[in-house]
């Protein structure tokens, strides 16, 4: 009866207007986060694509849980007829948010590359007034895709202080049933050189260089990518590895890749990857690209009609990883690969290593078929993009 009449003296304390109001002062309240600005895009892209852009910004901003994006509207209403672009400077930026006192600021341009058919390139510049003597960092994607558009945005916004890297656990990352591990060590491996004999089956990208991988005995130099012989291993026939240096620039910016060749798939079939890695700092967002055959959108042939090539259409992202102390890491991962439209006939490793710099090792990178699809295009990675 004592515990009843206490809980009744309780409620009326809460529910009556003084105590309510005395309980709402004494709140703890939460502690405020950072506030960012995302200025509205320039550039000669399509008005509907930059919005879209600058709201996944926000949104993924908004998600992360550790920034308070200021939302869109109000970023028009205070930039108002003013255009922005990657020449303005920070300090007439300043002025137009004062209001809300962001500590970052994301501003650039999203512009149509090979005359509107080939895809945009984003170029954006963050500045984080927290950093002392800060100056903005500018950070360039290529979008050949709209498949692109999530995992270009991601990079970029993850090169941001205490920004976590962004999962996507809609398609299950391994589904380890017998059959698949009876078929895993029953079917070959499909990767060309999967143990870097060689340079010509991969090829390194790094802003606009692209060349093949020469093979050495050395780390390669800062932002290169090289084939390194490996020491003899008692029981282990003579291999190689693939080794990428990342400075600093290279690492919160662009990051760097490195793709296998061309790999012919069968239709409604999941495969699994399985490679190693070693890094002393470097972060990994290993993707499997796919592609299927169809017209170029700008290469023509000599009467006119479109030249056939592969075309991207399905990118798996595997879960990403971080640096591993100097030891030897192993990273399984299944796939579906599929498209809603069209058919994925061929796939692409992508060894890609960014955030972070120092040097990252990828050694024995497998792709085998496990058995019949487990899982349908439900990831927003290979959705359609609105109107397309």
């Amino acid at each position: 009866m004592r515990s009843q009449t206490l809980f009744l003296l309780l409620v009326a304390l809460v529910i009556s207007p003084g105590h309510s109001s005395l309980l709402a002062a004494n709140a703890p309240d939460a502690p405020a986060k950072p506030k960012v600005a995302v200025f509205p895009l320039g550039g000669n892209a399509s008005a509907s694509l930059k919005e879209r852009v600058g709201f996944s910004l926000r949104t993924k901003l908004d998600n992360a849980g550790v920034y308070e994006p200021i939302p869109g509207p109000t970023m028009l209403d205070d930039v108002g007829d003013k255009t922005i672009t990657l020449a303005t400077a920070p300090d007439s930026l300043k002025p137009l948010v004062d209001d809300d006192k962001p500590v970052l600021f994301i501003w650039g341009e999203l512009n149509d590359v090979g005359g509107g058919q080939g895809g945009q390139k984003l170029v954006v510049k963050i500045l984080d007034t927290r950093q002392k003597d800060a100056k903005p960092r500018e950070i360039s994607k290529t979008i050949n895709d709209p498949t692109e558009l999530r995992f270009a945005i991601e990079q970029i916004l993850e090169t941001i202080k205490d920004v976590k890297p962004f999962e996507h656990p809609n398609e299950s990352s391994l589904t380890d049933d017998p059959e698949a591990r009876k078929l895993w060590e029953k079917n070959p491996n499909l990767v060309p050189d999967f143990n870097f004999a060689s340079s010509g089956p991969w090829r390194v990208h790094y802003l606009d260089q692209e060349y093949a991988p020469p093979v050495g005995e050395k780390l390669p130099a800062v932002d290169k990518v090289c084939i390194l012989k490996q020491p003899y291993q008692p029981g282990r026939e003579p291999h190689n590895v693939l080794a990428m240096s990342l400075s600093k620039e290279c690492a919160e910016n662009n990051g760097m890749a490195c793709l296998s060749d061309y790999i012919k798939i069968e239709p409604n079939t999941r495969y699994r990857l399985q490679f190693k890695y070693k890094s002393d700092g470097p972060s990994l967002h290993v993707f499997v690209k796919g592609y299927t055959m169809g017209p170029s959108a700008v290469e023509k042939v000599t009467d006119g009609k479109p030249k056939i090539v592969k075309r991207e259409v399905y990118k798996r992202q595997v879960p990403p990883s971080g640096g591993t102390d100097g030891k030897w890491v192993t990273i399984i991962d299944d796939m579906n690969p599929q498209n809603p439209t069209y058919p994925v006939q061929y796939l692409r490793v992508d060894l890609y290593a960014y955030l972070t710099p120092g040097v990252v090792m990828f050694d024995d990178i497998q792709l085998k078929a496990v058995g019949a699809m487990t899982h349908r295009a439900k990831d927003d990675a290979i959705k359609p993009a609105p109107g397309k």
